[in-house]
């Protein structure tokens, strides 16, 4: 028998073995056991809880405090954004009043689906309004169809 572990020279290589603990049985699953193990671990695996801190009372008055300002610069950060989407949608609900009792006739253009036999109201290639900045600032040889 091997002792914990025991080093082989053979043909000028080492091997290492390493006797582990047996486990009961034959440590052999069938696969509709595993494959229902398996099924029940990614299940399980969101409902799993995150290590607790242990910490001392100095430690965790500090984390609750570093938590609480990260919460509250978040929660601004999500009024501002939603501040300012309000004001967009507004502004574009201004405009869309104003249109309409400018023009109804470009009003309709506006608001109406453009069948396919009709020509294009606006173009497909105009860029849709996002966060960021777009990664080619200007299209110089654009030319509208006609």
């Amino acid at each position: 028998m091997f002792s914990k572990s025991t080093i082989l020279n053979t043909n000028n290589t080492f091997k290492v073995l390493v006797r582990y603990k047996r486990t009961k049985g034959s440590g052999e699953v069938n696969a509709a056991t595993q494959k229902i193990v398996n099924q029940l671990s990614v299940l399980s695996a969101s409902r799993k809880q995150p290590k607790l801190l242990n910490l001392c009372n100095e430690d965790l008055i500090k984390h609750k405090t570093i938590m609480n300002a990260w919460n509250l610069f978040k929660s601004k950060k999500n009024l501002k954004r939603e501040e300012q989407l309000r004001k967009q949608y507004e502004s574009m609900k201004n405009a869309m009043e104003d249109l309409k009792n400018t023009n109804k006739h470009l009003y309709k253009l506006a608001n109406s689906k453009p069948n396919k036999k009709e020509v294009d109201l606006f173009p497909i290639e105009m860029r849709i309004p996002t966060d960021y900045p777009p990664t080619i600032p200007w299209i110089y040889s654009y030319k509208p169809r006609k």
